[in-house]
């Protein structure tokens, strides 16, 4: 370690070990986005319940599905510029508080305007959420353990689509009678609407971060708050058992404010485009497979009952969550290869057989006619499962891999533009996949696959490797 890495924010961190501060920190950050999953695709369960109450044609529920994702691209781009100028806790907390909210509120709705508004408004919460997220912990993290922990990070993403799977079941199968539920006091309500209500509970998770969180000692030391960037070291040094250094004011670059322009700088312009467009790639295909999961498994035929460790395995909610089982050592996986052989060979990797499974996949639905002979549920259903490791390792390398190709000045604004882009790409491939599904979900799947592919294709041609980097 060199004199100036020494006195450094990334110094002082790398001296400070892994420990209970960091497990505390990952437990926080990890809870808030898994609650981001269980928003995200909660609509796709309540989908075709929306679209018979309030009588939707085939465009306006494609709209509604993707009304968060359509405020996800405002929230990614606004809070990431807000995280960068004003906090990255206060971000936090407000952008949490804000999807909670409006994720609660969708519960009123009594049309589609009202319910594609609220949906917009909660999405533009969780794009925020998305981008501070992933901000907060990195400049929390020793240069050796920051990709792994983003990893871990985003393995917390399959805990909130079992959360959803699980209310979804709870309170649109198991419990309504014709749709209804029945409350003492209120009389019966719409499962739904229930359902929603239960969403907001992430709004608790704002005390956590209010009094269990404090600023991050790189943005601290950046606005020129030195001491207090020590401070917060100390803090970090003695709960988890390490050495503290000061950093030295001579080595933080207190530089002036930038904005979403400085992306495209000459240093920057190539990771910018490249990373964005691995962004657009992979939730092009992610949320165009996964928001029509539902409709693709029941178009997939016949689906059988069987025993998985004395446990019978039946129904749709059944398999999905397997489907969210699955993710778990796909991100394991991802966690591991990150800090073996790098985050550019693992999301370039992963991006790459996520294409070929959902391929797969694609081919083997009834009827799709590409004579490979692998026609049938059970090959759909284990290309599925394959598909869904590897994508959702691929979503844990993106998020270890973004928020190292930016500086602290535009860590959170570049993550809020690539997610933002992605989030275009994200409202783009439901709609798309949903207009060709009248023509074949073979036809409908096969461009989503070919996105993974080529996000993967340009990842390992253009971008940068950043594993052992520390960040500027």
């Amino acid at each position: 370690m060199s004199d100036h890495d020494a006195t450094s924010v990334a110094g002082a961190l790398d001296r400070i070990p892994i420990g209970s501060f960091h497990r505390r920190l990952l437990a926080i950050c990890g809870t808030a986005w898994a609650f981001d999953g269980m928003e995200v695709i909660l609509i796709s369960f309540t989908l075709p319940v929306l679209l018979e109450a309030w009588g939707l044609s085939g465009l306006a529920a494609g709209l509604l599905g993707s009304a968060s994702l359509m405020g996800m691209i405002a929230g990614n781009w606004g809070w990431g510029y807000v995280a960068d100028r004003y906090g990255r806790k206060p971000a936090f907390q407000w952008t949490v508080l804000s999807y909670a909210v409006f994720a609660g509120l969708t519960a009123l709705a009594v049309g589609f305007y009202t319910g594609f508004a609220l949906r917009f408004l909660t999405g533009v919460g969780l794009g925020g959420a998305l981008a501070v997220d992933t901000s907060y912990l990195s400049e929390h993290l020793p240069t050796d353990r920051r990709g792994r922990y983003l990893v871990y990070l985003d393995a917390f993403w399959p805990l909130g689509y079992g959360f959803a799977v699980a209310l979804a079941w709870l309170f649109l199968s198991y419990l309504p009678s014709g749709g209804l539920v029945s409350i003492p006091v209120f009389g019966t309500v719409e499962g739904w609407r229930l359902l929603f209500v239960a969403s907001a509970l992430p709004g608790f998770l704002v005390f956590a971060i209010r009094y269990g969180l404090s600023e991050t000692p790189y943005y601290l030391a950046r606005v020129g708050k030195v001491d207090a960037a020590n401070e917060r070291l100390r803090a970090i040094a003695d709960e988890s058992g390490g050495d503290y250094e000061p950093i030295d004011p001579a080595a933080v670059d207190t530089g002036s404010e930038s904005g979403v322009r400085d992306l495209f700088a000459a240093g920057l312009r190539a990771r910018t485009v490249t990373i964005a467009f691995a962004w657009f790639a992979i939730n092009f295909g992610y949320y165009g497979v996964f928001i029509w999961l539902p409709q693709t498994f029941g178009a997939s035929g016949t689906v059988p009952a069987f025993q998985l460790g004395g446990v019978t395995v039946s129904g749709i909610y059944g398999y999905f969550l397997l489907i969210a089982l699955v993710q778990f050592p796909g991100y394991a996986s991802a966690a591991y290869l990150v800090e073996r052989i790098g985050r550019k060979p693992t999301l370039g990797g992963y991006l790459l057989a996520s294409g070929v499974f959902t391929f797969v996949f694609a081919a083997a639905m009834p009827g799709a006619g590409f004579g490979l002979g692998i026609e049938g549920f059970w090959p759909f259903f284990l290309a599925l499962l394959a598909s869904s490791f590897f994508t959702l390792g691929a979503w844990g390398a993106i998020y270890a891999y973004t928020p190292e190709l930016f500086p602290t000045a535009l860590r959170a604004t570049g993550n809020g533009f690539a997610g933002g882009v992605g989030k275009i790409a994200a409202v783009v491939g439901p709609i798309l996949a949903g207009a060709l599904v009248p023509v074949g979900y073979v036809a409908a799947l096969l461009p989503l696959a070919v996105a993974f592919a080529l996000g993967g294709v340009v990842v390992l041609a253009f971008g940068v490797e950043t594993k052992g980097t520390p960040l500027e």
